[in-house]
């Protein structure tokens, strides 16, 4: 990681704004209900109202992604009174939709709705998702005026944003589905699961939804890069220009392996790709990468998001690799 001079902090704040500002076509609309009490959180009398735009710059820049070929409300019910000292923030979609039947089908209410429309919404008038916001333990900057000690809620937020989107895997540490399905037997799996690949870049769980229990106890803890679990969905191969690497810690991390992309490989051993979906952000505070690189936007081509605006290189192409943009403060886990 390098250390910018302040004509190059000057010139990324511009881009960042440009980047940020609402797309004129963006037809996914994100609705926040603020659920905190008057003082609270998101309703803070001094900072609320710069918290909550800068959770609305963030679904802008996601609602431009994904561009004019989706229309949907996505609603969410966000709190702020997350007080695990180790959780900064989450984001998640509700699971409404009975069982699915065996195979890669089992989406989350947000995907449900933004790839098919609000009339497939699962459960109409209830809340799509929830975002939890941890304010008691970490400072934060909510848009782009950052102090000693404050962390980036606007990157923060794009990348959790996106685990609701679908970048998540729903294969439990012991290789059980979301369903109580064993290794061994056909169950319902996320998009994103179809995609979940052995250390040689064989797929875990077969068309037929039944999980390899032995490539998923070796690769799910195997380590950085080569040794842990790959994503091998052709765009996300195409973009990277091999393979794509998974978080896979020696020891198993709820609610980050397998869900993330690989920081111990792509901040040392490919000089430092500072992607959105690291499982550790690029900084410790200060202004963080607030855009996607081509292999998030690869990723999430192949889970089905395929129309999107900033599209990824087909098959075969040449691999693009968008740099983030960052002070060397260290680093800080996101869930």
């Amino acid at each position: 990681m390098k250390v910018i001079s302040d004509a190059s902090r000057i010139l990324a704040a511009l881009v960042l704004a440009s980047a940020l500002a609402s797309p004129v076509n963006a037809i996914v609309v994100f609705e926040f209900n603020y659920l905190d009490a008057p003082g609270v959180g998101f309703n803070d009398f001094t900072q609320g109202a710069d918290r909550r735009a800068g959770l609305s710059q963030a679904a802008s820049y996601i609602s431009g992604v994904l561009g004019p070929a989706y229309t949907a409300t996505i609603t969410l019910d966000v709190v702020g009174n997350q007080t695990n000292d180790t959780t900064l923030a989450s984001a998640s979609s509700n699971f409404n939709l009975p069982f699915p039947g065996n195979g890669f089908g089992s989406a989350g209410d947000v995907m449900l709705k933004i790839l098919g429309g609000d009339a497939a919404d699962p459960a109409p008038g209830v809340a799509d998702g929830v975002v939890d916001w941890n304010f008691e333990d970490f400072s934060w900057e909510p848009l782009s005026d950052f102090q000693p000690g404050e962390l980036d809620l606007i990157s923060t937020a794009t990348h959790e944003f996106t685990h609701a989107l679908g970048f998540a895997s729903d294969i439990l540490q012991n290789g059980n589905s979301g369903f109580g399905d064993t290794p061994g037997n056909a169950s319902a799996w996320s998009p994103f699961d179809e995609f979940v690949a052995f250390t040689d870049g064989s797929s875990i769980i077969d068309a037929g939804g039944v999980l390899d229990g032995a490539k998923w106890s070796a690769a799910s803890i195997g380590g950085a890069g080569p040794a842990g679990l790959q994503f091998n969905g052709p765009n996300a191969v195409a973009a990277a220009g091999g393979p794509v690497y998974l978080y896979s810690p020696t020891t198993w991390l709820g609610g980050s392996s397998g869900s993330h992309l690989d920081t111990d490989f792509y901040q040392t051993g490919l000089g430092q790709i500072e992607n959105m979906m690291n499982h550790e952000a690029s900084v410790f505070e200060g202004l963080d990468i607030r855009q996607y690189t081509m292999i998030e936007l690869g990723i999430l081509k192949d889970i089905g998001y395929t129309q999107l605006v900033m599209m990824v290189p087909e098959p075969t192409s040449v691999l693009i690799v968008l740099a983030g943009i960052s002070t060397c403060l260290g680093v800080r886990q996101r869930s």
